[in-house]
């Protein structure tokens, strides 16, 4: 070697210690009084109320709110009965209605209305987990859509068309769809591999997550890319499910619509769809999805990069979802994930979640060494008690947390969100306590929360997608194939 190349390399070697070094290195106190900041002092004790009003013996949600002539209204039907079997097929249902024509429209003239009539349409299965519980849960087919109050009768007239009369016979069609679906999922899941082994890891511990593994998770892309593969085989009885399916989830009798908007546009929405929607029958005795077995997973995808989660319950460590935990999460995150995993492990993205059902789930983005990251999430109950040891104020984390956990909201939102309160439980009582236990934090109290969360994740469930040889690093994973 030359003597100018080892001189170069010397160099660069030199360069990566003090970086390593300042990366180590935490802020001055002078550095950190540079950056502008609101005051705990002015965020308000008490939480806003959103607008809402329910009428019509409970089957609407009305938040009126200024929309500049614009109604958004949803219809949740009521989906909690069916089986394990037939979420994916419900999945796809959704997926694919208003892309094929109706018994009276053709598909382009079926675009061509939807452009001119409704500004969204869009239908999902949307599971409602109970507050403060991973175990318990609702399951809707929500149909969400926005309009001009001018257009009201007629975008609602064709919103019903839609989902009463979608016609599935079209073989051709429908394999196309489902193999542009199939291709979506594996973009999704190649790219932004993280929430799905979320929802993957977290499917072990709540049948919540397990409905939503089977609806839009990796199950679902193996459910679509097998249908896909025998499709011939499968069609008829395909068709016969998802007609079958139609005439029994969008009816009257399952329906709890929501209009954020005037008062009298929530009557043109309910008017219209009492005449266009069929009766129907309510649904029958709830169904759980059953959890996953496998609590230590690794999927080879093809990628350079991984994307890992670990995911445990409170309950199951004596814990539980307060607002001590999310300002417990928000200081590992912004602390020990940040610097570990982010800045030293060069991972795109990391965090620490904790949700309303007690659920908290450690995760990573773009991850070249996904063996360090899982060490690294090991040790934030170590990392929670030094913090609680130092007694650093916890002002700026406890701002993030609020602002994460509220924030501002377009009047669709308002009422999106609303409603999600309203399904989950949520009521004004505990968003209150809440935000009072937020506020209220202390230093001291980050010890507890971190040895919850540590037992939490230790007995939890760990999902991580990634190259073969990077998930054999990791020692303890169930390898398996996308």
């Amino acid at each position: 070697m030359s003597p100018s190349i080892s001189a170069s390399l010397a160099a660069q070697l030199a360069q990566q210690q003090t970086l390593a070094q300042m990366q180590q290195e935490p802020d001055s106190p002078e550095a950190l009084q540079t950056i502008p900041h609101v005051r705990l002092s002015d965020i308000p004790r008490e939480p806003a109320e959103l607008p809402l009003a329910i009428e019509r013996d409970g089957a609407l949600l009305l938040h009126e709110l200024p929309t500049d002539g614009i109604a958004y209204p949803v219809f949740y039907f009521a989906a909690e009965d069916l089986s394990e079997e037939e979420l994916p097929y419900a999945s796809l249902l959704c997926a694919i209605l208003s892309q094929l024509p109706t018994k009276h429209m053709e598909a382009l003239e079926l675009q061509k209305q939807l452009r001119l009539l409704l500004g969204s349409f869009a239908v999902s299965l949307m599971p409602c987990t109970k507050y403060q519980s991973s175990q318990e849960y609702r399951l809707f087919a929500a149909v969400s859509c926005s309009a001009l109050e001018t257009k009201l009768p007629e975008a609602m007239r064709l919103s019903a068309e839609i989902l009463t009369e979608t016609d599935f016979s079209d073989k051709a069609r429908l394999l196309e769809l489902i193999r542009q679906l199939r291709e979506s999922v594996q973009q999704q899941i190649v790219g932004s591999g993280s929430s799905f082994a979320m929802i993957r890891a977290c499917a072990a511990l709540s049948p919540a997550s397990a409905c939503t593994e089977l609806c839009g998770g990796i199950a679902y892309y193996r459910w679509l890319r097998e249908l896909e593969q025998d499709f011939d085989a499968r069609a008829e009885a395909l068709i016969n499910t998802l007609q079958t399916l139609t005439e029994r989830l969008f009816v009257k009798a399952r329906l709890l619509c929501s209009v954020t908007g005037t008062k009298k546009a929530a009557e043109t929405v309910t008017g219209t769809l009492d005449v266009e929607l069929p009766t129907g029958q309510p649904a029958g005795p709830a169904q759980k999805a059953r959890c996953l077995q496998a609590k230590h997973e690794g999927i080879v995808i093809p990628s350079d990069v991984s994307f890992a989660a670990a995911c445990g319950d409170l309950h199951d460590a004596e814990g539980e979802y307060c607002g001590q935990m999310r300002i417990a999460c928000h200081v590992a995150s912004l602390g020990h994930f940040w610097n570990e995993i982010r800045v030293q492990g060069g991972a795109y993205g990391t965090g620490l979640l904790v949700r309303e059902t007690g659920l908290v789930s450690a995760y990573t983005y773009r991850d070249p060494d996904c063996a360090r990251s899982l060490q690294t999430i090991g040790q934030t109950a170590d990392y929670l008690r030094a913090q609680a040891a130092e007694g650093t104020p916890l002002d700026v984390n406890i701002i993030g947390a609020i602002s994460d956990a509220e924030p501002l909201l377009s009047p669709r939102l308002q009422g999106a969100v609303s409603d999600t309160r309203l399904l989950k439980r949520i009521t004004q009582t505990s968003r209150r306590q809440l935000r009072h236990e937020m506020l209220d934090t202390r230093p001291e109290d980050l010890a507890g929360c971190g040895e919850k969360i540590g037992a939490a994740l230790e007995a939890g469930a760990v999902c991580v997608l990634g190259p073969r040889e990077q998930l054999e690093a990791c020692g303890n994973l169930d390898l398996q194939t996308l």
